[in-house]
């Protein structure tokens, strides 16, 4: 392949392309790259382009990180409820299942340190439900999502705070010159009749208003999950009550972007959503709002998005009272870059940029402490990124962010990556960097006051934190040909300062006293506890992934990782909810042009569910491994209507909970969807 710069490679494309911005050419260059389990190996005369990894977009094969691509294609070949259903095939991230709350994790690092993006806008929703970031992955429906990037390692460089152990950026569908719409509609059938069956319904449209001037496009869906019955599990809470298995889930989404492109050098999205997830007894109600502005000039090109959203929580943090206790949370961004192309003694790929967050929420059940019931926290951040061309076939990336954190001051973060072609077909990559994050708004305000325990104890925030520093490294190797695929990448995070979260606590006012971050009694007798910088943490492994195409019709494809996660403060133990071992399968033959037949399999190894902190292992829980297999089949009837139809879990490999820190698997499924397009 004659390889070029990544801007002249887009600007040659968009030769042939009347008018078309940046963001609208993307999906074009994109390629079907097969299932998941290879898009570590794809195969480099897809061009494909993407624009997570770096300051600009940049080719697959040398971007200067990790990445996994989504496409549409991927999506619709898997019947997927929402993006964890997808992420969990991915190599590197594993599923935090605790209480039933799955929770997307990074190489071993918990949701905390994964950043959630929208068309590379963050989302959230950590003050409204502290507990989790299962919200922050399904305010997309998947069938308007064009692809997924996920990016492993640590991206504080570019993104900062929250990026220690990856990125994931969910991009949605884009109007283009014509008009497009399509319908779909899926079932899913539970052949246990005591776990809950799920359906979903959903709409893409998008064109031109005006001819090569103003574009419009909207999406929008509505799904539910029913909730298990309460005779699913075997296991018993503390109280004797039967253990829960999956809530009822339902959603719904709306979202519209009007493209104004006013000529050739600039262009202006408009955007709008609405989305109203519940889950059990919390309801989620958000509205986001934005403006972004891409300009393409001689001296380069630029970005301005100015964003933010307003989520509400009808039941609030959790309490012992069964009755509304709602919170309000607003974020606010501003984000601008600038990319220009430089000639310096060696070519340069040079990205200026700079941000500002701001969050606030509103709480009168547990922001009541002396500073009221709001607070809220600003962080400024400014970034640089040079993408060197040391050779045709070697290029250096170097980066640093510098963020401005209202309570902690100012903290660098850089970045140094390689990536040299060895060959037309190995290529070697590898690189280190710092990171930093910031404890949350609710941890570090003195005026948090929640209730845990089950009611018989609870958190407050500490003004005494410190960041939590992270420090990654990672090294790979991969190989592209026809009919091959492979990569190999080893990878090292160290984790000082971790806050644990929840932290220690427990509801026996005489062990209590024995606790470290034990500040004293409430009102009524119960203990009192606090965040506090105590851990450290190493998580270290192997990726491997490996594609096969045998014939035009046939892909197969694999991957393992092998996961060390532990925290090696105090007592060295494992990290829960951390499997070793891990693994997909996937088999995508196009039968007849019209038929398509797809098997994928999913490995969980054993985990840990619950570690003491003193390392007493004879006091761990732990959860065996289990292996679920899915056979799939997809007909176009004709050019507008096409049908997909399957069995999921086939071998009905289902796990249930015996004791509160174990997990549900839903066992064999019977699922059916329709697509209508025009």
């Amino acid at each position: 392949m004659n390889r070029v710069g990544t801007t002249e490679y887009l600007e040659t494309k968009s030769r042939h392309i009347k008018r078309k911005s940046l963001a609208a050419l993307l999906p074009t260059l994109l390629a079907s790259t097969g299932l998941a389990a290879a898009q570590d190996a794809v195969d480099t005369n897809l061009d494909t382009i993407v624009v997570t990894a770096a300051g600009t977009p940049t080719e697959l094969i040398d971007a200067p990180a990790s990445v996994t691509v989504l496409t549409s294609e991927d999506i619709e070949k898997l019947p997927a409820q929402d993006v964890r259903e997808l992420l969990k095939r991915v190599p590197g991230i594993t599923i935090n299942h605790s209480g039933n709350l799955d929770k997307v994790q990074i190489r071993g690092l918990g949701e905390r340190y994964t950043l959630f993006m929208i068309d590379g806008k963050r989302v959230n929703s950590a003050p409204n439900v502290f507990r989790g970031n299962d919200f922050d992955s399904g305010w997309v429906p998947v069938e308007a999502i064009e692809r997924i990037e996920v990016v492993r390692g640590s991206m504080s460089s570019l993104y900062g705070s929250d990026a220690i152990g990856g990125v994931i950026n969910i991009i949605t569908k884009k109007a283009d010159a014509e008009w497009h719409g399509s319908l779909t509609s899926e079932v899913v059938l539970q052949e246990n009749r005591n776990s809950g069956d799920y359906g979903r319904v959903g709409f893409n449209l998008s064109g031109p208003v005006i001819k090569d001037k103003l574009f419009f496009q909207t999406y929008g869906s509505f799904d539910n999950r029913a909730a298990d019955s309460p005779d699913l599990n075997p296991g018993t809470s503390w109280d004797g009550s039967p253990l829960d298995g999956f809530y009822e889930s339902r959603d719904v989404f709306i979202d519209s972007t009007l493209t104004w492109l006013a000529d050739e050098q600039n262009e202006v999205d408009f955007n709008y959503g609405y989305s109203n997830r519940l889950q059990d007894l919390t309801t989620l109600q958000r509205h986001s709002g934005g403006v972004t502005h891409r300009g393409h000039y001689d001296f380069g090109q630029t970005e301005v998005k100015i964003y933010g959203d307003q989520i509400h929580n009808d039941y609030g943090h959790g309490n012992t009272a069964e009755e509304m206790q709602p919170n309000t949370a607003y974020n606010f961004n501003a984000d601008a870059k600038v990319n220009k192309a430089l000639d310096f003694v060696v070519p340069h790929e040079l990205t200026v940029g700079t941000a500002f967050t701001y969050q606030r929420i509103e709480d009168d059940y547990v922001l009541t402490g002396t500073g009221g019931s709001t607070s809220s926290v600003w962080q400024a951040a400014l970034y640089l990124e040079d993408q060197m061309s040391i050779t045709d076939r070697f290029n250096m990336t170097f980066g640093a962010r510098l963020d401005d954190h209202e309570n902690f001051g100012w903290h660098a973060s850089p970045r140094a990556y390689g990536v040299l072609n060895l060959t037309d077909n190995w290529t070697v990559k590898g690189g280190w960097s710092a990171s930093f994050k910031a404890p949350t708004l609710l941890e570090n305000s003195p005026n948090w006051n929640q209730i845990s325990c089950g009611g018989g104890c609870y958190m407050i925030g500490s003004e005494d934190l410190d960041p939590e520093i992270g420090s990654s490294f990672e090294a790979g190797i991969n190989y592209e040909s026809d009919f091959l695929s492979a990569n190999l990448t080893g990878f090292h995070n160290d984790i000082q300062d971790m806050i644990p979260f929840p932290p220690a606590r427990t509801s026996d006012t005489t062990e209590a006293l024995t606790y470290a971050n034990f500040v004293g009694f409430a009102s009524d007798g119960n203990p009192i506890f606090t965040y506090e910088n105590i851990d450290n943490a190493r998580t270290m492994g192997v990726e491997a992934s490996v594609a096969l195409r045998p014939r035009d019709d046939l892909t197969i494809t694999a991957n393992y990782t092998y996961l060390d996660a532990k925290a090696t403060s105090g007592v060295e133990r494992p990290l829960a909810y951390q499997p070793k071992h891990s693994a997909n399968l996937g088999v995508d033959w196009q039968a007849t042009q019209k038929l398509q037949i797809g098997l994928a399999v999913n490995y969980v190894g054993d985990q840990y569910t619950y570690v003491p902190t003193d390392g007493d292992m004879s006091s761990a829980s732990e959860a065996k491994a289990y292996t679920t297999a899915d056979i799939t089949a997809g007909y176009q009837v004709n050019d507008h209507f096409s049908i997909r139809l399957g069995v999921l879990n086939v071998a009905n490999k289902q796990v249930l909970r015996y004791e509160s820190n174990d997990f549900n698997v839903d066992g064999r499924r019977y699922f059916l969807s329709a697509k209508a397009t025009f």
